[in-house]
């Protein structure tokens, strides 16, 4: 298994985008939808809540992104938004406007 740096991360998420093309947001979306398989998988106790912490950025999308698929597959979410002064990405904004009313805390 290899090991990104966030330089490392943002040149391959870059690359997808320019060679495939994809659309940043839809390379977030298959991310998340990945994890989210991966997730069910090991996880298959949709009564256990699951507590998702998010920042500001792109990754904080990927983590909205995946708030939104779990609680459609049943699981009880809770999402912490980590807003410490910041703009949301662009990315991050798509996202949270898409998390169902109610899974957000500050």
């Amino acid at each position: 298994m290899k090991i990104l740096f966030s330089p490392q991360i943002r040149e391959a998420d870059q690359y997808t985008i320019r060679q495939e093309p994809v659309a940043s947001i839809e390379l977030m979306e298959r991310a998340a939808t990945a994890f989210v398989q991966w997730f069910e998988w090991r996880f298959q106790d949709t009564s256990q809540e699951v507590a998702i912490a998010c920042g500001t950025g792109n990754n904080g999308g990927d983590g909205l992104a995946i708030a939104r698929l779990l609680y459609h597959r049943f699981y009880p979410v809770s999402v912490f938004l980590m807003q410490i002064g910041e703009t949301l990405s662009p990315d991050c904004q798509v996202n949270l406007e898409q998390l169902p009313p109610g899974r957000r805390s500050r």
